[in-house]
């Protein structure tokens, strides 16, 4: 019986289930680190030009995706590559690569695939920036763009900071994932922090610096996202030298 391609997309591991070839996890691994450092450079890049009046301390990513934003058309470019590229990342690379480690894991970035395609989107878009004169808060959320962003980034930010509690206990299982144990411990308290701060920051009139915490909670979910890809990656590369020592050796 002839032996299998080394070009064919998965692969059988002795006792478990299909696993997909290491060359697409590699893809995958790749999409993801990409699609995390598009989206901060949509709004790392976009805070240059918003004028003296925005400030990135008191003011939120959200508002430079606002109608009256200067170039608005370019974070929400890259927001939604970046959304696209992490759901692609999520269902098609982690997904799979997580299946050794039990349902839960497999499913678990399901979870993460819809948090970060919601968290791309900036449709409809927030009438104004509260930097524009004449703007509120009270204005934001009366339209339906304000309320959308709201709520549907709320709670895409939500899952994004308190997902690392059930997923590490799934990565934890696997050897080779057990190296991003520093970055998840991380991001499982300042994660949680950060999102308690901003939810805090909307019901609290004058509360400082909620542009900042803002920025922190997507920099660290960006982050320990960002590990997974790499990990990915790297998972890849042992899983493709394995199969090349397997492939090479003697029968």
């Amino acid at each position: 019986m002839p032996e299998p391609s080394s070009s064919q997309n998965s692969v059988q591991r002795a006792g478990g289930p299909v696993q997909p070839a290491s060359g697409h996890l590699l893809i995958w691994g790749l999409v993801g680190v990409l699609a995390m450092v598009i989206f901060n450079a949509g709004w790392l890049i976009a805070e240059t030009w918003q004028g003296p009046s925005y400030s990135p301390i008191a003011d939120t990513i959200s508002d430079m995706q606002a109608q009256t934003a200067p170039h608005v058309w370019f974070p929400i470019a890259c927001f939604a590559f970046g959304a696209l590229g992490g759901f692609g990342f999520a269902m098609f690379g982690l997904r799979p690569a997580l299946a050794e480690a039990g349902k839960v894991a497999a499913n678990t970035p399901w979870l993460l695939a819809f948090s970060l395609l919601a968290l791309g989107n900036s449709f409809p878009l927030i009438p104004c920036r509260l930097a524009d004169a004449g703007c509120t808060a009270s204005v934001q959320l009366a339209s339906p763009g304000g309320l959308t962003d709201a709520i549907v980034a709320g709670i895409a930010f939500f899952i994004l900071a308190f997902l690392p509690y059930p997923l590490w206990h799934r990565l934890e299982l696997l050897p080779g994932w057990r190296q991003t144990k520093p970055v998840i411990f991380a991001a499982r308290v300042i994660c949680p922090a950060a999102w308690i701060l901003l939810a805090l920051s909307s019901n609290l009139s004058g509360m400082p610096a909620v542009g900042l915490i803002e920025r922190v909670l997507a920099a660290g979910c960006s982050l320990w996202v960002g590990a997974l890809a790499l990990t990915l990656i790297m998972e890849s590369r042992h899983t493709g030298s394995a199969d090349r020592r397997g492939a090479s050796a003697p029968l």
